[in-house]
């Protein structure tokens, strides 16, 4: 089976592709927002979890992993190139994935693009990119900024006066600039949880009135200190479009239209949910038998709405790398800032962020290569793109099915990149040598328990000393003057043989005098999956009758339920539970008392350090927690 183009627009499609809308296409066989993550399902028992989390260490680890490189030699080889990359991507379909959309451009200005799984001869069909939307955030306060009508170095409260009454966690925090929010580093919240998810019922002008309503719930959420730590942050994309808005004097999508769609020839993309000409396709989820989920809805637009097609990102990367040549989405200043490394938090971090995109190194020879992108989870639908500003290549995916299969999607399309630039310049490039470490870390001070955006985890002595993460204990073995892991399941018995996972190597060091550790695996980045930091808890608990299950009756929270108990090691543990694309997935963040009405979540990164308030009414417990009021059992 080959892939069917889309219905061409003024942008030509490599006639290769377009061959293939005659053929016929073969059925289908009948994952991120926190999306390393595979959900678990609601009615699972305590043995088929602890498969699932089983699952989620091969998906934590292929997620953030390229393919081998490819053997073969494609430098201005079309019919080879076109033939491996139309392959690998029915690879991904042939994985379980209902539909999927992509393009890739090999360095010559022509978009190659198409769709799996779609009916053409009736509508385009759209698919949600989540995230990669804030690309296009990022490209429209910096085409303001060429206007003249802010700065990226502004105070954000100069077009968000509202940002003047939101509480302070500590005091003399400086101002919260543009920039601040674009590079995640705000200390605003990660999410305001509370009517993140509309009705999928919710016509336009509601959407945009619910988007239109952040700024007035800053009153309700608290800061951090800004600068402190990454903390990945859709709360702060979602007050960005309102500063666009205000700026610009037009509405978001209008914006979006006139000076991005438009300029690029992009007909059949939109930040909300109508769109003459197309539609959004179905989204599927399920583990063997895949079942329709309801659309995703959301009201933080600039954060992860856009729903696109894959010759439509073909036609966006180009205007993007016209850039370069003045003539593209950004004057080549812009261009050059956007793919700048931002100045950041003093942590030992290999990941740098743009404006923000996400960069990644790379060498040929002693030469730095610094590919871009960004991935995007709207579950069930799941994106990645990734590309060289340098030879203009560049590869996307995006596909509609919550699965298993969800984790082939950011390795394939990694993968295809590669074969892109080798197509274009001839040359393979390589993952940068572990910087040089004389001295093999020592545990003394780091034995305890640590938290990061992956959980809670705990370094115990032994001989091997190991690393409990997602409920299993990997050995800690010496590896590089580093410490590698090992993972035994099944009482020691049965080792696990996976290359990404002997390939993971942890390294503990102190920032601002606390020990953390941070972890990296082939191709993922140190400082990718945040660190983890040690917290020494008081062991203090709240009431005994707050120690119990918090739900909400919104049928369409992001968050479903909470639950706040003492945890096996006799400290105050919360498990909140979200729900996602008809799955759910939950994280367990260590709480300490600050006084007997608020709790706060330790640690620095996406979802920590937040505020999480109890108290009663008319005697049954309630909590509050990302602006939702939970009552308890």
């Amino acid at each position: 089976m080959k892939p069917s183009s889309p219905k061409n627009t003024k942008s030509s499609v490599k006639s290769s592709v377009k061959k293939q809308t005659k053929e016929k296409e073969e059925s289908l066989l009948p994952f991120h927002p926190l999306p390393l993550f595979f959900p678990l399902p609601v009615s699972l028992n305590r043995k088929s979890k602890s498969f699932f989390l089983i699952l989620n260490i091969f998906i934590f680890l292929q997620c953030s992993s390229f393919q081998e490189k490819p053997k073969e030699v494609y430098h201005k080889d079309i019919a080879k190139t076109e033939k491996v990359v139309l392959s690998k991507i029915e690879e991904v379909r042939d994985s379980g994935i209902k539909s999927l959309s992509y393009m890739y451009l090999l360095g010559d200005g022509v978009v190659h693009s198409g769709s799996l799984g779609v009916d053409n001869k009736e509508q385009i069909k759209r698919f949600k990119i989540g995230s990669i939307t804030k690309l296009f955030t990022g490209i429209a306060l910096l085409q303001l900024q060429e206007n003249g009508k802010l700065q990226l170095d502004d105070p954000v409260s100069k077009y968000l006066p509202e940002v003047n009454v939101m509480p302070s966690r500590g005091n003399k925090y400086r101002e919260v600039t543009i920039r601040d929010i674009l590079t995640h580093q705000s200390g605003f919240p990660s999410d305001r949880a509370s009517g993140f998810f509309l009705s999928p019922e919710t016509k336009d002008p509601e959407i945009l009135d619910a988007f239109r309503s952040l700024p007035q719930t800053l009153s309700q959420m608290e800061r951090n200190e800004p600068g402190k730590a990454h903390s990945y942050s859709n709360f702060g994309f979602g007050l960005l479009g309102i500063v666009i808005e205000r700026t610009s004097g037009i509405g978001i999508e209008e914006y979006f239209q006139k000076f991005i769609f438009s300029k690029a020839g992009m007909k059949h993309s939109t930040l909300l949910e109508l769109s003459e000409g197309s539609e959004l396709v179905s989204g599927y989820s399920g583990l063997f038998w895949k079942t329709k989920t309801v659309r995703p809805v959301i009201r933080d637009l600039t954060a992860g709405s856009l729903s696109t097609t894959g010759e439509d990102m073909g036609l966006f990367m180009k205007a993007l790398f016209q850039s370069k040549r003045g003539n593209g989405l950004l004057s080549p200043s812009s261009f050059l800032e956007f793919h700048s490394k931002q100045k950041g938090p003093s942590s030992n971090f290999q990941m740098k962020l743009g404006l923000p995109v996400l960069m990644e190194e790379k060498k040929i020879g002693d030469k730095s290569i610094w590919i871009s992108g960004h991935s995007g989870s709207l579950p069930p639908f799941f994106a990645d793109l990734i590309y060289d500003p340098e030879s203009e290549t560049a590869s996307f995916l995006v596909g509609n099915t919550l699965s298993f299969s969800t984790a082939s999607i950011r390795p394939a399309n990694k993968d295809i990149l590669d074969i892109c630039y080798e197509y274009k310049t001839g040359l393979k490039w390589e993952d940068p040598p572990l910087s040089e470490r004389k001295n093999q870390n020592q545990l003394d001070g780091f034995y305890g328990l640590y938290v990061s955006p992956l959980g809670v985890h705990e370094v115990k002595q032994g001989n091997p000393p190991k690393l409990e993460m997602m409920g299993f204990d990997f050995d800690l073995v010496e590896k590089d003057n580093r410490f590698g892991t090992n993972l035994r399941l099944f009482f020691g018995l049965i080792p696990i043989k996976q290359k990404n996972l002997e390939s993971m190597r942890i390294e503990f060091e102190t920032w601002e005098e606390t020990p953390i550790f941070t972890m990296y695996s082939l191709n993922a980045a140190k400082g990718s999956w945040g660190f983890g930091v040690l917290v020494r808890p008081d062991y203090r608990l709240p009431e005994k009758s707050f120690l119990t299950t918090y739900k909400t009756k919104d049928p369409y929270s992001l968050i479903s339920r909470v639950e706040l108990k003492e945890d096996k090691r006799g400290f105050l543990n919360a498990t909140v539970y979200y729900s996602l694309g008809g799955m759910e997935n939950s994280n367990q963040f260590p709480c300490q008392l600050e006084s007997e009405s608020t709790l706060r979540i330790l640690g620095f990164g996406r979802n920590l350090g937040e505020r999480v308030d109890l108290k009663k009414v008319n005697g049954r417990p309630v909590l509050v927690y990302s602006g939702i009021q939970f009552l308890g059992d």
